[in-house]
């Protein structure tokens, strides 16, 4: 088996493990009042104590994404085994880049989506990672909210694969030029 499908078969085991591990990539709360733990694969949300009956909906489709994934992966590891690489299935490799986005859109909603449906001008900041102090006002009334932001443990593992994948193409590129 050459190097790039060695690296290419890590990436694939790698990322099985990591697509039916159940535990939650990131964690965001507004003082406890409104908590949410995510994944592409599951989603926990709950107001005021009580679970979001729309997560759990939300649940039925990414764990139909969850098994979709996990088949690809196990598909494209047994067909690399045997020597029959079709394509290289690359979903897991980018998983964990949309999580960068997420302060991004949660930046958007508030900033502008929320603003413009209250008539206040929020300032939220772009990039919460840890535990920030959001002060704002809404009809002349102060709003303090602690917000926490954070990745688990597990969501720093989702770059494993991302490094196998990147290795493996760079692995690919090399050796079919020689």
């Amino acid at each position: 088996m050459r190097t790039t499908d060695r690296v290419l078969l890590s990436y694939y085991v790698s990322s099985i493990l990591i697509t039916f591990i159940p535990l939650p990539w990131w964690y965001y709360s507004v003082g406890g009042i409104f908590v949410v733990y995510d994944s592409p694969f599951q989603i926990s949300v709950s107001l005021l104590g009580s679970n979001l009956i729309l997560a759990k909906l939300l649940n039925l489709f990414l764990n139909a994404f969850r098994i979709y994934v996990g088949i690809n992966l196990v598909y494209n590891s047994l067909m690399l085994v045997k020597g029959k690489q079709v394509a290289k299935y690359s979903t897991m490799a980018w998983l964990p880049l949309f999580y960068i986005l997420d302060p991004l859109l949660i930046y958007v909603v508030f900033n502008y989506v929320i603003s413009s449906v209250t008539g206040d001008n929020f300032r939220y900041p772009l990039l919460i990672i840890g535990v920030e102090d959001f002060v704002t006002s809404y009809n002349n009334v102060n709003i303090d909210m602690l917000i926490f932001s954070y990745p688990t443990l597990l969501y720093w593992f989702t770059f494993i694969p991302t490094i196998l994948y990147i290795t493996a193409l760079i692995t690919g590129r090399k050796s079919s030029k020689s």
